[in-house]
């Protein structure tokens, strides 16, 4: 029996029909005039002499509004529920669609239901689509015209009023001629709203008749949500962005994302699923291309320029235009609603940490100090133990990217390196580990080049004492340190594997291995240089099992002591042998 609860969705008008079992029903309409309208979905009508948008994309941009609007109505579980079920959900959506015949193939759902179960995290999406009347209105689209004045040179760019965003529509703008169209989502939240207004008004008056602001809206009327990670809001922001693209003929959209956000290695085995965005992540990228290549029938890319950058090369972007002083405008926060109005940023959660750190290891620090932060850990000191335990884990993931090989990365982090690796170019899986590697390693050289930028300025000799400061709380005693680096085995997801068919299991993985020609040739297995295990237990992860640290180094030794070998035949191929 399955521990997931079926939240069953009905869209724009469908009829509801009795469910059985557990299953939650949520009613969901924007149209006006409907009895129930609770949500609002509103999109500023394309405005051009030649192009219309076509049903089709009228279709995607309500589904994507349905689905972020049902996210954030459906909870997931308290953040320190640490069991799958916990906090993923399944749905099924009930929605009627213009162009069905294209919305019913099960090829399109099955790319709308991996895209999204792959961002969310989510257990299942599903989708019952039915035709909607001929003359189904149109009015998410409002009467605030907006239109692009030279589609030819027209790049069209995700825009949240964030730091990397921000540097990226600058550099677009510092080094093309294009007319940039910033595509901005608001779901009512005042902050959120002045602030990327704010931004555009700054960059409109840098670059006059450059920009162009794109805002939707997708909020709720007469309900709350409930749920707040929003972690398929980058379905609707990509959607509609899409939408833009495609009315105005263009093949691709860009998305600005340090790469470090965007792959988000977990730091603690409870963001894993859900609690670890994937919004930007190159796995949703890919998923996403598909599924905007097939709604366009035409190839889509959604360009991740900063994917191998940091943070801090982010900030540098800044720095090289000399745009240094945005600084202050721009908002990073992820966490708007948890701090006193007159603050920006509640200074500690993941977005604000990092953006301290990258701040400051590009030595633009005094671009960002005009009383921003409610909690400000570099001035101020920390002393609440939530605070003290984010900051460390932010330092620890630094400090063991800084300790490891590139073969004990793979092993560590196989499971994540997987979801990357085959959205990501490189000429083989090689190249793009090694990419991965590389980006890791800068963002360590980056955090150690922070904090000794923060000691300089706020813990020289002569400076008065702050018992509570972050280098008494945390750097002194090297807590980063002490904490264990790699995730408790009992939280690991998977099939156990009976001890007695350990080695049977392995076998059979490396002979998949070969055959797959995955491994082409014999190769020295050792306990430090790991090339034949690693790929073995990253197999048998693929196959479901939970394989832990203690039994990657059972396969390690399998190899090693060649209880399990590799042996090339007369004819040149591979076999594997095991004692």
């Amino acid at each position: 029996m399955s521990n997931f609860i079926e939240h069953v969705v009905w869209c724009n008008g469908v009829k509801v029909k009795k469910q059985k079992g557990d299953a939650k029903c949520l009613i969901l309409d924007h149209r006006d005039g409907a009895k129930d309208k609770n949500v609002n979905l509103n999109l500023r009508s394309f405005v051009t002499d030649i192009y219309k948008l076509s049903n089709r994309g009228k279709d995607l941009l309500e589904i994507a509004g349905y689905v972020f609007a049902a996210d954030r109505l459906s909870y997931r579980g308290h953040e320190r529920d640490l069991e799958y079920h916990s906090w993923s959900r399944t749905f099924h959506f009930n929605i009627a669609v213009r162009d069905l015949n294209f919305w019913k193939k099960a090829e399109v759902q099955e790319l709308l239901s991996e895209a999204l179960c792959f961002m969310s995290g989510d257990h299942s999406y599903s989708f019952t689509f039915c035709k909607a009347e001929e003359d189904l209105p149109t009015n998410f689209f409002d009467n605030d015209s907006f239109k692009i004045d030279k589609p030819n040179n027209l790049k069209v760019a995700l825009y949240s009023g964030g730091l990397d965003s921000l540097a990226g529509i600058i550099e677009s703008l510092e080094t093309t001629d294009a007319e940039v169209c910033m595509v901005s989502h608001q779901s009512g939240q005042p902050g959120v709203i002045n602030t990327q207004q704010n931004l555009y008004e700054v960059l409109a008056n840098i670059y006059p008749n450059r920009c162009k602001h794109y805002k939707f809206h997708c909020g709720f009327s007469h309900t709350k949500s409930i749920d707040e990670t929003q972690r398929t809001r980058s379905f609707l922001y990509t959607a509609t962005a899409f939408a833009i693209a495609n009315t105005y003929e263009q093949d691709c959209i860009y998305v600005y994302e340090n790469g470090i956000t965007s792959i988000n290695f977990a730091d603690t085995q409870d963001l894993m699923n859900a609690r670890a965005s994937r919004t930007t992540h190159p796995k949703t990228i890919g998923l996403l291309e598909k599924l905007f290549t097939k709604i366009a029938e035409k190839p889509f890319k959604i360009q991740h320029p900063y994917l191998f950058k940091t943070k801090t090369e982010v900030v540098d972007i800044l720095k090289k235009y000399n745009r240094e002083f945005t600084l202050d405008v721009a908002v990073s926060c992820s966490s708007t609603r948890n701090h006193p109005s007159g603050f920006s940023h509640c200074g500690i959660c993941s977005q604000c940490i990092d953006r301290r750190f990258a701040v400051y290891a590009a030595e633009v620090e005094k671009f960002d100090e005009g009383g921003l932060y409610h909690t400000d850990f570099v001035k101020n000191g920390i002393d609440e133990i939530p605070h003290i335990k984010a900051l460390t884990d932010y330092i620890r993931l630094a400090q063991e990217f800084k300790d490891i090989d590139i073969d004990g990365f793979y092993l560590n982090r196989a499971r994540e390196i997987v979801d990357v690796e085959e959205y990501i170019e490189g000429a083989d899986d090689q190249e793009r580990l090694m990419k991965i590697y590389e980006l890791t390693q800068k963002h360590s050289k980056n955090i150690e080049h922070a904090l000794n930028q923060m000691r300089r300025i706020f813990d020289s000799p002569l400076a008065h004492p702050n018992p509570n400061s972050i280098f008494n709380t945390i750097i002194a005693p090297r807590t980063y340190q002490n904490v264990k680096l790699v995730v408790e085995d009992d939280y690991l997801e998977g099939k156990e594997i009976p001890p007695k068919t350990m080695k049977k299991l392995a076998t059979e993985a490396c002979e998949s291995l070969v055959r797959k020609e995955l491994i082409t040739d014999v190769l020295d297995e050792t306990r430090k240089n790991r090339p034949i295990s690693t790929l073995v237990v990253t197999e048998l992860r693929r196959k479901g099992y939970k394989v832990t640290q203690r039994q990657a180094n059972t396969i390690n030794d399998y190899f090693r002591k060649a209880q399990i070998q590799i042996k090339k035949e007369n004819n040149g191929g591979l076999k594997v042998v095991s004692e």
